[in-house]
């Protein structure tokens, strides 16, 4: 692993566990075993930290939502998709527990946040497009009702994680997982049984 993958996977982990505030540059470095020096070779600011952990963290999610090209989906295809999706957003935890604050605190940082979220709605559209065509799920392929489903899911997988923290309900990877279970009651009237 370089330096630069070192520092990101070490913030992220700290993020996790203590929050962005509790966190400094020094902290990371310290937890990478390197010195602050070398740490701000690659990064000027704990900013630049957060951007290159939101890049990572998309590039993972292109992966996730790519499906194969000469295969017929099934709903095991669509659970694990959202599994693989549930599992990102517990890696990255710290982002959608305090991605509020990030976003008022670093415009630019909000800007790539829209223009990937804009971006992720219109492939998640043509995702759910290919489950309709290979008849895993029966919406009208126009329909406004598909833009719906399509928000309530991402509004459920953005969200659980604040409602398990408001709800005083423990959370762990198990209980975070259980948001899949959320969106498959969403999905259920429209699965081809």
């Amino acid at each position: 692993m370089n330096t630069k993958s070192r520092i990101v996977q070490t913030a992220v982990q700290l993020f996790n566990e203590q929050g962005i505030g509790k966190v400094s540059t020094n902290h990371i470095a310290a937890a990478a075993l390197m010195s602050p020096g070398n740490l701000y070779y690659h990064f000027k600011n704990k900013s630049e930290i957060i951007q290159a952990i939101l890049l990572d963290m998309y590039e993972e999610w292109n992966e996730v939502w790519s499906l194969p090209e000469h295969v017929t989906l099934t709903q095991q295809h669509l659970e694990q998709k959202l599994l693989m999706n549930f599992d990102i957003l517990w890696r990255y935890r710290f982002f959608y527990r305090e991605a509020l604050s990030l976003f008022q605190a670093d415009e630019a940082l909000r800007l790539l946040h829209t223009e990937m979220m804009n971006t992720r709605l219109v492939e998640q559209e043509a995702f759910i497009r290919r489950f309709i065509t290979d008849g895993v799920l029966r919406i009208e392929a126009d329909s406004e009702q598909l833009q719906k489903l399509l928000i309530a899911c991402w509004i459920i997988a953005n969200n659980w994680l604040s409602f398990l923290e408001m709800n005083g309900q423990p959370v762990d990877e198990v209980s975070f997982t259980d948001g899949v279970g959320l969106i498959w009651a969403i999905l259920d009237p429209y699965l081809v049984k």
